[in-house]
């Protein structure tokens, strides 16, 4: 018999990205996701958003890395079906569907029963991933250093990067990347207290405008980009590590002026290099990975060139997220003197309140009166 604790009915919203997904999901919403070995980062982006359950089409924990995505979810109290298959994709955005144990339904939906995932069965995946990480950092390494060999030119000497044409030198620069989730209060303040370039990465763009932010350079894949992003931006640059021509096709057909990159880097890596070679103060990256497994768990040679990237530009990077701990709201001339005028008036006050304040005050001012009369 189903019980009210393993049914869950809501809005479908779906999106492959967990972290696209993120920046529209809202409470009480069904997520539905296709990420194999969900991590943590994407997983405490949807679990911020309150969904009244997750779905993924593919498996949050395969048992090659021991990736805790799928526990985060959980013990926010967030239900997780994973294996769902890939029907599950097909459902409309917006169609209502119910979660009821490990099965999806809603209307023209014909997806497989999944598995329902319970906090014991994911910490046991986890301990038993965790055995063989040893194997996977090894060859994360070799493949590092096989992209090192490869392209030494454009890592250590920006060979094939691309020229940005707004001035960087001894600015910041704020690279929003498509993982970045949304609106960030101390970000937000950075950006108007320090007034960086922001670069944003493909559909990153509209997530920063979104969020108050006003990209002036969009590099990477513009196939999905909003053409208001665009127009706006002071420079778009095309690049798609993997060779596709969506980008290409998208700026010609709407007659954009733009610049090319064919380098053999994810876009956010592209970006950071870029930034950190033009002589930037410092790069703030909104929507970063998240740790090794984040780095390892990318089977393609993006995650060696996101860690590469790192260390070529590890004097001038920091991650968003600890902003919070490392800036400090910088306050301007105008309000630091009127802050200390109302501590003057403050005093003041409560000297008057005394007599030997009051006849303090009284004295100064005649001094001042007498000074300031004699003076004429």
């Amino acid at each position: 018999m189903t019980t009210a604790a393993t049914l869950v009915s809501g809005p479908a919203r779906v999106d492959p990205s967990p972290h696209a997904l993120a920046r529209r999901l809202q409470p009480g919403d069904v997520a539905i996701v296709d990420a194999l070995d969900l991590d943590r980062s994407a997983a405490a982006a949807l679990a911020e958003r309150r969904p009244a359950a997750v779905v993924n089409a593919r498996s949050c924990i395969s048992g090659r890395l021991p990736t805790t995505g799928a526990l985060a979810l959980l013990e926010a109290g967030i239900p997780v079906v994973e294996s769902a298959g890939t029907g599950v994709l097909a459902i409309r955005d917006g169609a209502r569907v119910t979660v009821d144990g490990a099965r999806v339904s809603g209307p023209g939906v014909e997806a497989p029963e999944g598995t329902r995932l319970t906090r014991e069965d994911v910490e046991e995946r986890v301990r038993a991933a965790d055995e063989d990480l040893h194997v996977h950092v090894a060859s994360f390494t070799v493949t590092a250093l096989d992209l090192l060999n490869e392209d030494a030119g454009l890592l250590l000497d920006g060979v094939g990067l691309p020229e940005l044409r707004l001035p960087i030198d001894g600015r910041p620069v704020v690279v929003v990347t498509e993982r970045f989730a949304g609106a960030d209060p101390v970000l937000a303040r950075f950006a108007r207290e320090r007034r960086p370039v922001v670069i944003a990465i493909g559909e990153g763009a509209d997530a920063a405008r979104a969020a108050g932010l006003n990209p002036r350079i969009v590099l990477g894949d513009i196939e999905g980009v909003s053409e208001e992003a665009l127009r706006r931006a002071a420079q778009v640059i095309v690049h798609d590590a993997d060779g596709r021509d969506g980008g290409r096709a998208r700026a010609l057909a709407i007659g954009l002026t733009h610049d090319s990159c064919d380098a053999n880097l994810a876009s956010e890596d592209v970006a950071l290099l870029a930034a950190h070679r033009a002589g930037a103060s410092v790069v703030v990256v909104a929507g970063a990975r998240d740790g090794l497994l984040d780095h390892v768990s990318d089977r393609s040679t993006a995650g060696a060139g996101a860690l590469l990237s790192r260390l070529v530009a590890s004097g001038s990077v920091v991650d968003a997220a600890v902003l919070p701990a490392v800036y400090r709201h910088r306050y301007s001339a105008l309000t630091t003197w009127g802050a200390l005028g109302l501590a003057c008036a403050a005093l003041a006050l409560a000297a008057w309140g005394t007599p030997e304040g009051h006849d303090a005050i009284a004295g100064a001012w005649d001094w001042l009166a007498a000074t300031v009369g004699g003076g004429r």
